[in-house]
């Protein structure tokens, strides 16, 4: 799951694991309908890659649709179905043109939550990866920065090579932590708006087909 979520985050921030080189020397059925509490999507304002992060969602839903009509087909249909201005009549359009080919609203609805499980595991996977990124680019930055900063003291005469050094990694921090942040902040907006997309989807499927 390690290597899914950094093949995600690679998308959006530089993963390269070298270590900075140090500067030289001067020199249909009835289904029960579930509580679900909708995640509430971070303030807008910002992209933060969101539209990357939806882009990957495309592509993690289109990989992983079910063989035959399921959620993915009503929810693509319903998509297209946009001119169709009542919702109502969209859903229900979306759904008699599905059900011919054999979805039903039990299958339609399991297929929903099998989608949210999807996206969950996804973001296990990309949040164990954030964990793993603030190590090794964040954490092992500041500490090598304070031995820096100690030989600065003890040697003297490396002052001038070990102060160009520390002001290296200091942009190498600012940069990486305003990458992760925004990466994280990113997905999370992705992320809470396709679970809304599919919560939402679901209580109207409730609401709209018999």
């Amino acid at each position: 799951m390690a290597s899914l979520g950094k093949k995600i985050l690679s998308a959006f921030v530089d993963m390269d694991d070298s270590t900075p080189t140090e500067p030289a020397p001067a020199a249909t059925q009835h289904v029960s309908r579930p509580h679900t509490a909708v995640p509430q999507a971070p303030p807008a304002g910002t992209d933060n890659g969101s539209s990357k992060f939806s882009e990957h969602f495309n592509r993690l839903f289109a990989d992983a649709n079910l063989p035959g009509p399921d959620y993915y087909e009503f929810w693509k249909m319903t998509e297209a179905m946009q001119a169709i201005a009542d919702e109502k009549a969209r859903f229900c359009a979306a759904f008699a043109g599905l059900q011919v080919q054999g979805l039903d609203k039990q299958k339609l609805l399991s297929s929903a939550q099998q989608y949210l499980q999807i996206l969950e595991a996804d973001a296990a996977a990309f949040n164990n990866t954030i964990d793993q990124t603030l190590l090794e680019k964040v954490q092992s930055r500041k500490k090598e920065m304070a031995g820096t900063q100690e030989k600065i003291q003890q040697l003297s005469q490396e002052i001038i090579r070990l102060q160009q050094h520390t002001e290296v990694l200091t942009q190498e921090i600012a940069a990486n932590e305003a990458k992760i942040e925004s990466s994280t902040a990113g997905y999370a907006t992705a992320l809470a708006a396709s679970k809304n997309k599919i919560l939402q989807n679901i209580d109207k499927i409730y609401t709209h087909i018999s």
